[in-house]
């Protein structure tokens, strides 16, 4: 028993917390859901494995690796009681969260560091390990127990839509489903990345028919099921990036099986529908039910921002309600709408602008370097544009410290494909299908929101980052 505990690597480990999370975002479901609590079991258990593995790393590290790694703690640690000080002072009465709401945040975004720190540690990093495996080898391992993950995720859906059971992605309009797990948006962006991850498992014999077989159960759910652009754009992209890349680079038949899988796609789409383009419909014909009580007309801001404009214009919101850089950023706000002829419902492109517009308001250095905070405005302005709102938010420094080390991986990811392409060297399918997996992550973070946040969704990203990093060590 001893022996085989010796031999377990920390990348199995790793591959047994991939393969966990949907088991975790299930207890969570149900949790909150059926024994009506705010916190779940894997409230508790997820952080568990990859601190356990970060105290291990850190421990095994020279004196070197050590400093390094309790200097990048440190600066996290700095940030965010800097951030939460700041914050605190744009606090108002129409604000949705407090210090405490905020500090979730930070824990988060600094946990989805310490996932990716491990996940380099463990496949990539061949400098702090005693012995090295092969590289495909532990490709193989992330491939596959994201299959896996994969399989449990699509499984329990359809489980839970056969047996009614299953929970709609839109609750209100009672479109979608998402089964048994809490955000529609976040499990569309899993399962979508997860497609780009699992796609080149098709070229392998041995993983061809259940790749396959997930694949298309993935995309008759993300087409039909779901109900949301994510899942119908995403696996679309991730089937058309394959064949374009095997077409190119490649040139066999397996860009064929691709063409199948798309063609299945179209025809669901014709026999079934899809819920997105229900949704897609509904949300155009609300556009037109939002009007603006001074006008009478069509309002081109939510339906609670308009009475608060009014509010403001008719100098009667309540004292303390709003800063002034708050009400003027309202008053901006609309103005932007009203010339954009934007439409009431779309609420990104209003949170995006007002969020502009108020730090301009405020005229805040420490704002602008340390962030405003993200819970500290009116629920609806709440940004779910993710990398805007990094920016806006959480300041320059939060931009910097939570996705500066992914853009940092991109760019590298870019200046090896340009040196591939010069030298004549050959790329790699699973190589090319993780770079665009990482694009179409900073695509949703920024069209969709809550991905880096999301305490699964960034397992899948440190995934997608470690599988890059192993042309640098190949």
């Amino acid at each position: 028993m001893k022996e085989k505990l010796k031999n377990i690597k920390l990348e199995d480990i790793l591959c047994l917390y991939i393969i966990l999370c949907p088991i975790l975002d299930i207890a969570s479901y149900l949790f909150r859901n059926y024994f009506d609590t705010t916190i779940s079991i894997s409230t508790f258990l997820r952080p568990i494995i990859p601190i356990i593995l970060a105290i291990h790393i850190f421990i095994k590290a020279n004196k070197k690796h050590k400093l390094i790694l309790l200097g990048i703690m440190l600066v996290y640690v700095f940030y965010g009681i800097i951030h939460l000080l700041v914050m605190r002072g744009f606090i108002t009465g129409c604000s949705y969260g407090g210090v405490k709401q905020e500090l979730q945040y930070i824990i988060n975004y600094s946990f989805l560091i310490i996932n990716l720190i491990v996940f380099f540690y463990a496949f990539t990093n061949k400098k702090w390990r005693k012995k090295e495996t092969e590289v495909n080898v532990k490709q193989e391992k992330i491939r596959v127990s994201v299959l896996i993950m994969c399989t449990i995720y699509i499984a329990s859906i359809y489980i839970a839509i056969l047996t009614g059971t299953s929970s709609y992605t839109y609750p209100y309009e009672q479109i979608g489903y998402k089964g048994w797990i809490e955000s529609g948006n976040s499990l569309g962006a899993i399962l979508c990345i997860a497609t780009f991850i699992i796609l080149p498992l098709i070229k392998d014999k041995k993983y061809r028919i259940p790749a396959i077989i997930v694949i298309i159960l993935t995309g008759i759910y993300l087409i039909a099921l779901i109900g949301t652009r994510t899942g119908l754009i995403g696996f679309f992209l991730a089937v058309a990036v394959f064949i374009t890349i095997e077409v190119l680079f490649s040139k066999n038949k397996v860009a064929i099986i691709g063409f199948v899988i798309l063609g299945i796609g179209v025809i669901v789409i014709g026999l079934v529908g899809s819920n997105t383009l229900k949704r897609r419909s509904q949300m155009n014909e609300s556009m037109y039910t939002i009007i603006d009580e001074a006008t009478g007309e069509v309002g081109h801001m939510t339906g609670d921002m308009l009475k608060i404009k009014n509010k403001i214009l008719a100098g009667n919101l309540e004292e303390g309600y709003m800063s002034e850089a708050q009400k003027q950023a309202v008053l901006d706000l609309h103005e932007y709408t009203t010339e954009k002829q934007i439409a009431g419902n779309d609420t990104r492109t209003q949170q995006l602008m007002y969020n502009i517009y108020l730090v301009k308001a405020q005229k805040s250095p420490m704002g602008i370097l340390f962030g405003n905070g993200f819970e500290t405005n009116f629920r609806e302005m709440i940004m779910e544009n993710e990398l805007a709102s990094l920016l806006l938010n959480f300041g320059i420094i939060g931009f910097l410290l939570y996705a500066g080390p992914f853009i940092g991986i991109l760019i590298y990811g870019v200046i090896t494909i340009i040196k591939k392409i010069k030298n004549k060297e050959k790329l790699e399918t699973n190589y090319l299908m993780n770079f665009a997996a990482l694009i179409l992550i900073f695509g949703l973070s920024y069209l969709s929101g809550y991905i880096f946040f999301n305490s699964s969704v960034m397992i899948i990203i440190a995934a997608v980052c470690a599988n890059l990093n192993f042309e640098k060590i190949s």
